[in-house]
């Protein structure tokens, strides 16, 4: 299987790229094998559907890159610090499942996390950076929107944006998508829990890059309830449409506002 998909524009391309680290759901079975058994750990914490949910940004001129394979796999969210293996919030091999279940009876290797930093980490960020650069050489600035889902209680608010506290874009790019968003009935707020991790980090810190990252909760857009433990795979309802819908204006009426004096 392929690690991620593009999705290029049906028309003329526009700068702006869409990331979409968490939604990818595959774990080769070599990998699955090294998982515990008993009790077994909790591997459905992902950003469900948002390919699909999202599915209408080509169209806009969009460009979207999306991992095919699960963060249990590798965390493309995370930077290459250290520990590289060790908990979920930290390490781009996490030790843990969803809700600090234990994924391993033991400490993996160096060269079993080498080897998958190699395999499947570094090509995502290759291809991405690529992308990025790519645009860069024919617009001043370009702007990425690393999308993810979210099922925690809290924030209370629909989406959370999160710019590295005013970091890693201009004003311009979050307040745009903060008021089209509000326009369009999602209540936003920013930077609260989330406030961007490494993709937004890494990629805002760049010359002539901004990134925002935008995080959906799951009961906006799924029609049932979720503990985070079970997998989903009903989703094509009448809330998942209408919030596609909704989205759909508000991210064209952002894009329309952030191309405006570009």
């Amino acid at each position: 299987m392929k690690l991620y998909n593009v999705d290029f524009p049906s028309k003329t391309v526009i700068p702006v790229a869409a990331s979409l680290p968490h939604s990818g759901t595959y774990i080769p079975s070599s990998i699955a094998g090294q998982f515990k058994r008993a009790p077994q750990p909790v591997l459905t914490t992902i950003d469900w559907h948002l390919g699909k949910l999202y599915d209408f940004l080509p169209e806009m001129g969009v460009t979207v890159m999306q991992a095919t394979h699960s963060k249990y796999v590798v965390n493309l969210n995370r930077g290459l610090n250290q520990p590289l293996f060790g908990p979920e919030r930290l390490s781009v091999v996490s030790s843990e499942g969803g809700f600090e279940s234990a994924l391993y009876d033991r400490e993996l290797d160096q060269s079993e996390i080498e080897r998958r930093i190699d395999k499947y980490y570094r090509p995502y960020h290759r291809r991405l950076e690529q992308i990025l650069q790519k645009m860069v050489r024919g617009f001043h600035p370009v702007y990425l929107l690393d999308l993810h889902s979210f099922c925690t209680e809290t924030p209370q608010a629909d989406i959370c944006l999160g710019d590295v506290n005013g970091k890693s874009c201009s004003e311009n790019l979050t307040a745009c998508f903060e008021e089209t968003l509000h326009r369009h009935n999602f209540d936003v707020v920013r930077n609260k829990k989330w406030t961007g991790g490494y993709i937004t980090r890494h990629y805002g810190s760049l010359a002539n890059v901004e990134a925002l990252q935008i995080e959906l909760k799951f009961p906006v857009y799924l029609d049932r309830g979720y503990s985070g433990r079970e997998e989903i795979t009903e989703w094509n309802t009448a809330k998942f449409r209408s919030t596609q819908d909704r989205l759909k204006k508000a991210f064209a009426e952002a894009i329309d506002c952030l191309l405006a004096d570009h």
